[in-house]
């Protein structure tokens, strides 16, 4: 079995203050963290540098990576979903740095190496400061030539990238993003009703309940490693967490439409968003959104099996403009 050769507390609290015009090299322990993950491709592109540092945001030290290659056409902010944290986001990192792009990811708050509850939050307008701020951060730091921003969210992520789209009113003529790609967004969660009326019954009494592991991929080693041999996944689902997200859908499904085209792809065998649901309300929202449906996809979309993975960045490849 896989295990880790550094320390999940060690790491966090050795992060240094990122410095956009001062990137720090990597340390020892960093380079074992990112080689477990396989997210070390500063070792595999020559052309690449990578930096881990943090950002004070919002009441919390966000743990952020930055990945810098000459002659960038861009830059792409990605933001995992629930329970994740950038480690296991290989994919998306080495697909956005092919297409000639720097990376700029972070752990969201309460996940990876990023400070607060593990897997909480009381109120989504945390999740969005920090996402802000960072969107800021590439704006004002990144040099001319990475200044077209790309985000990708994959579920929680997509409805952080949602809710900043929305709550501004964000359209075609003032959006600071050159693309906006989302994988299986969360809107409303698989069972919401009932969620709903437990989260009701209970969130006085309890804090958190078990996580429990679900089949969110047809990648079977992807599953296996996130069971049994990843020590930055949360076992407890927040009670905090589900009433934050039902202040958000009620607040996220009166939202006025955007012009903006966003591209969405979902898979039609996930089982952990209500995508039958969500999907025309973002249509809606968005009614020059494209999507991809993938048959059989699961909802770890980034984690899914090669196959699948190839259909989504193939036709996101397609979708995007690298340059304005």
């Amino acid at each position: 079995m896989k295990t880790p050769n550094w320390d999940s507390d060690e790491l966090q609290h050795a992060l240094k203050p990122l410095d956009w015009h001062n990137l720090l090299e990597l340390s020892p322990v960093q380079k074992r963290y990112l080689h477990y993950y396989q997210i070390d491709f500063s070792s595999q592109y020559a052309a690449v540098s990578h930096h881990v540092g943090s950002l004070d945001i919002a009441g919390y030290t966000v743990a952020t990576h930055v990945y810098l290659q000459e002659h960038a056409k861009g830059t792409a902010l990605l933001v995992h979903g629930y329970y994740d944290h950038v480690g296991i986001y290989g994919s998306l990192i080495d697909f956005c740095l092919q297409q000639g792009l720097n990376v700029v990811a972070y752990d969201l708050p309460g996940h990876g190496l990023s400070s607060g509850e593990r897997a909480a939050i009381s109120s989504f307008e945390e999740y969005d400061a920090v996402f802000s701020a960072l969107v800021e951060q590439c704006q004002q730091q990144l040099s001319a030539d990475s200044s077209n921003l790309y985000v990708f969210g994959q579920s929680t992520g997509g409805a952080i990238i949602v809710n900043y789209l929305l709550t501004r009113g964000i359209q075609q003529n003032n959006s600071p993003f050159a693309g906006i790609s989302l994988f299986a967004p969360l809107v409303r969660p698989c069972g919401w009703a009932r969620a709903k009326i437990l989260h009701t019954l209970f969130s006085p009494f309890i804090k958190q309940i078990k996580r429990n592991f679900a089949q969110n991929s047809n990648d079977v080693e992807f599953l296996r490693f996130i069971a049994e041999q990843d020590p930055l996944q949360s076992l407890n689902l927040s009670v905090d967490w589900v009433g934050a997200l039902k202040d958000w859908i009620e607040m996220i499904e009166l939202s006025e439409p955007s012009d903006l085209g966003i591209n969405i792809v979902q898979g039609d065998h996930d089982e952990t968003v209500e995508w039958r649901h969500n999907l025309p309300l973002l249509l809606q929202k968005f009614p020059q959104r494209q999507l991809l449906l993938i048959k059989d996809g699961r909802h770890h979309l980034v984690n899914e099996d090669l196959d699948k993975r190839s259909q989504a960045y193939q036709w996101l490849q397609q979708q995007l403009k690298w340059t304005r």
